[in-house]
């Protein structure tokens, strides 16, 4: 990760060489200066070597305790002999904010102990003590901060632990009483400042006799230029084109590009980069990459694809996942079995999808994954090596004590995760073995909480877990590369051939203060804390500012004059720098991948809107839906009904409107098969008719229920059956006013033959009236209109379908179960057959169709016309209301109608309702 070109000053090198040891302010300081050594030590011939001996502060007065003061200390009863780590810190915080008296009122207990646990650091490091802070103490944070710490050293006290942040005064403390023997030598390099805590070990050591000596950062008095741009996105592009120039010319430059808010800008500069430099890298299927930058932030391991995995498979074992949560772990190619059952697996992802929970249990999945059909022959979306890893889990999860120490849990989750095959059965790349290896350091984190947490259940150790690997930043280790991409702070004595500092608006550069809320604003601005005041901030960024500007020969400091709606200007520390304007720059063109593809080809336009016909009499899928696509658009019937395709579905909380109908659709063929006519039903007591209602919705949400588990809880399901049977009994009183009939047939599949397509229909109901006639009923819950079946592409041609299949037919209907509007909506033959309903003869639409006949003859005519039309192949994009019929149809992705939105007519996006 470092740059490639050596540049260690000769003292430096020469006290390396002699045995001193370097202090840097960070880590990728060391790194760097480690690679320098290196490789003036390859240069100079030598074969083998002895290491330098550089570290970061941290690093260093960790190594010193760990190896000299645990053993040198003259009496152990002085100090605490166990050093914590951060996450058991982490813990300890935790625990005392959890267990004091403002715990009731915090919304946030993890981020106030990490807080909590940040200002205990600044106590230590900036040296105030803790009767200061409490005599200062304005408000209630900090009261609360100081009863916190004081608890919190109580505690480390009487276990024999030490925190971090006391180390360096303890070693301090040895030294000055010499305890300890001070190390001959040292260097520090990096420090933009020392802090009071590292400024007093520092004065110790060399009352000790310790030589200290600081490295001064390179400087240059090169060229230092401001630029504005358009906005942050083209600040971006430029930096990236400017730096592939240089590359391009000066393949072992040293490039530099620092970005302040470079958490937030992470993500677009990797896209931009990646796009100019390694196009390949963005191609589907596109193996490891070797990138000529390196991007300094890391991110959480908790999102690193192998760890978001193990994470899922624990909480799938522990508790439950979103479907969208389910869904990522069904596609993820870290479980065992991934690749036999890829397709597989994502169809799973779908099933789990169409069921409607929002939630997916392993229970559930399991039921799922070994689905059949009646035959047993398993279904498109079954996984059996999934199941039977699942199956394995189970065993694992059923065997384990409810509470554990974590070191337990630890090594539970190991089984956990073999038990489902994870990390997978293909070779990990290196940045994916990296991750599991990071993976491994963390379960050893967690192990180390016993002392702390004691025994926990297996969601307080899983929540650890998860917390651990959000605040561990992750980044695999890359070879070194010419062009660096870094935070303001991690520029820290490191020198550059070129660079260039983005972002420096007055909003951002200096940055606002940002001061511990827990400690007192007025003490930590006396103290010169840092984020405390303007001031500081001011002070702070004008020298790194000018630390900057001096880092290389060539320094460019931009900013972007336009972010959104809001006007921007140059940073205050900027504006003297000479102006140039991007015309100035010599860059590399800004030619993407795609574009210098598309300028390569020679376009041709096709129009190709025809399938391959299919033969008369052809069986097809969807039943009726299909005449209702070809009618609403060709193409959406084309991509259903032949290629199978369909929108995810997205389960919400409750039911969705087609369950809930499918619910009522359920319970009314149960009534109707136990009362078969209209006699039946008038002859039942109202509390024999209300017993009947209630057993047969009881047995419809039971069957309903069967994969939605988490939906119908008991309550659920108590307030759904009401609503059913009220509704129910509501629509049979209506029924009761009918004119005698027999109930032919309910929810009763069939085949149709229309339009030279066989169909698969299944028609909600069909009566038989007293001269032998039949009435079709479509049960609906919301407003359906007549006009829905008129014209040459009707919005619902069901009806008019079953209709033609069950001639002679009197009365075509909608059912209305809607509360306060339920009746029959639809087109009678004659008066009296449906209440509410005039002879067609009597309405608007028979001067159109001239009689009942006629209107039958029309509907076949569009019927046939709409199933021709569908089986000679047409799938031309041509939605019947350009913005309706696109709206929720899920296939635009597909059929990109919105590429051509311009041309397309607008029509009126409503129809006209019948007059009957």
């Amino acid at each position: 990760m470092q740059p490639a070109t050596e540049d260690m000053d000769p003292t430096t090198f020469a006290a390396l060489s002699a045995g001193a040891t370097v202090i840097t302010a960070s880590r990728r300081l060391a790194r760097q200066l480690r690679a320098d050594f290196n490789q003036r030590m390859q240069h100079a011939g030598l074969g083998a070597w002895a290491g330098a001996d550089i570290l970061p502060w941290p690093a260093w007065v960790a190594r010193i305790w760990s190896e000299t003061f645990g053993l040198a200390l003259a009496d152990p009863a002085v100090a605490p002999r166990v050093l914590l780590s951060s996450a058991q810190e982490r813990r300890l915080w935790e625990a005392i904010v959890n267990d004091s008296a403002w715990s009731h009122v915090l919304l946030q207990l993890p981020a106030t102990a990490r807080t909590a646990q940040e200002a205990w650091q600044l106590v230590h490091e900036w040296r105030l003590p803790l009767p200061m802070i409490e005599a200062g103490a304005p408000n209630e944070d900090a009261r609360a901060f100081v009863a916190w710490a004081d608890r919190f050293a109580r505690e480390c006290g009487r276990n024999g632990w030490l925190d971090a942040a006391r180390v360096p005064d303890l070693l301090a403390d040895a030294f000055e009483r010499r305890q300890l023997t001070p190390p001959a030598r040292l260097l520090f390099a990096g420090f933009d400042e020392f802090t009071p805590q590292q400024q007093h070990l520092i004065d110790c050591l060399k009352r000790a006799g310790t030589e200290i000596e600081s490295i001064a950062a390179a400087t240059t008095s090169g060229r230092a230029a401001r630029l504005a741009c358009q906005e942050p996105a083209g600040e971006i592009m430029l930096a990236a084109r400017w730096a592939r120039r240089i590359l391009e010319g000066q393949p072992a430059a040293r490039i530099g590009i620092v970005v302040p808010d470079l958490q937030v800008q992470a993500g677009t500069i990797a896209r931009v980069f990646d796009d100019l430099f390694v196009p390949a890298a963005t191609l589907p299927g596109a193996g490891p990459v070797v990138r000529p930058y390196n991007i300094s932030l890391g991110r959480p391991l908790s999102d690193c694809p192998l760890a978001h995995s193990a994470l899922l498979v624990l909480q799938l074992a522990l508790d439950k996942l979103t479907y969208t949560q389910a869904g990522s772990l069904l596609r993820s190619p870290f479980l065992g079995g991934a690749e036999a059952e890829l397709s597989r697996r994502a169809l799973l992802d779908a099933e789990l999808r169409r069921l409607g929970e929002t939630a997916v249990t392993p229970a559930l999945c399991l039921r799922r994954a070994e689905a059949r059909d009646t035959d047993g022959t398993p279904r498109a979306f079954a996984a059996p090596r999934l199941a039977q890893h699942l199956k394995t889990l189970r065993a694992v999860l059923d065997a384990l004590p409810r509470r554990q120490l974590p070191s337990n849990w630890a090594e539970a989750f190991s089984r956990l995760l073999h038990a489902m095959g994870w990390p997978g059965e293909r070779a990990l790349t290196s940045a994916e073995f990296q991750t599991f290896e990071a993976w491994r350091e963390l379960t050893t984190e967690l192990s180390a909480l016993d002392v702390i947490a004691g025994r926990i259940d297996g969601s307080e150790a899983l929540s650890t877990l998860r917390s651990l690997a959000v605040e561990r930043i992750f980044q695999p280790e890359t070879p070194a590369v010419p062009i660096q991409i870094l935070g303001v702070l991690e520029t820290a004595g490191l020198a550059f051939d070129h660079l260039w500092v983005m972002g420096l608006h007055d909003d951002m550069w200096p940055a606002s203060p940002r001061p511990n809320p827990l400690l007192p604003i007025a003490l930590m601005r006396r103290h010169g804390l840092p984020h405390a005041s303007a001031e500081r901030e001011l002070a702070f960024a004008r020298s790194l500012t000018a630390r900057l500007l001096a880092s290389a020969p060539e320094v460019i400091a931009s900013y972007p004059m336009r972010r959104g709606d809001e006007d921007l200007r140059p940073s205050p520390l900027i504006v003297d720098l000479p102006e140039i304007v991007p015309q100035a720059l010599v860059v590399s063109p800004a030619n993407s991948f795609r574009d210098v593809i598309h300028d390569a080809g020679v376009l041709e336009t096709l129009t190709d809107n025809r399938a391959p016909a299919l033969p008369a009499g052809a069986a097809v899928q969807r039943g009726t839906a299909v005449f209702r696509d070809q009618a609403a658009c060709p193409f959406r019937a084309f991509a259903r009904v032949r290629l199978g395709a369909q929108q995810l579905d997205e389960p919400g909380p409750g039911l969705d409107d087609s369950t809930r109908g499918r619910l009522l659709h359920g319970v009314l063929a149960r009534v109707w098969r136990e009362l078969k006519t209209h006699a039946a039903l008038c002859a039942q007591a109202p509390e024999n008719l209300q017993a009947l209602v209630r057993v047969q919705v009881a047995a419809q949400v039971a069957h309903e229920a069967r994969y939605r588990q988490g939906t119908f809880t008991a309550r659920f399901t108590a307030i759904e059956q009401w609503r059913l049977e009220t509704l129910v009994l509501d629509w049979l009183e209506i029924e009761k006013t009918r004119a005698p009939f027999t109930v032919m047939a309910t929810e009763a599949p069939e085949e149709v033959e229309i339009g030279g397509l066989r169909i698969h229909a299944v028609i909600d109901r069909v009566d038989e009236l007293p001269d032998g006639a039949r009435a079709v009923i479509d049960y609906k819950t919301g407003r359906p209109k007549p006009g829905q079946w008129s014209g040459a592409r009707p919005d619902e041609p069901q009806l008019p379908l079953y209709s033609l299949a069950h001639a002679p037919v009197s009365a075509v209907l909608f059912a209305r179960l809607r509360r306060g509007e339920m009746g029959f909506v639809g087109v009678a033959r004659e008066d009296g057959l449906i209440p509410g309903l005039r002879a067609f003869e009597a309405t608007r639409d028979a001067a159109d169709y001239g009689s009942w006949d006629g209107l039958h003859r029309a509907w076949r005519d569009t019927l046939e016309a709409l199933g021709q039309s569908f089986r000679s192949g047409d799938a031309t994009v041509d939605p019947k209301y350009p913005r309706k019929t696109c709206e929720h149809c899920g296939l635009t992705p597909l059929c990109r109608v919105h590429e051509r939105e311009a041309d397309i007519p607008v029509a009126i996006e409503d129809t006209g309702e019948n007059g009957a």
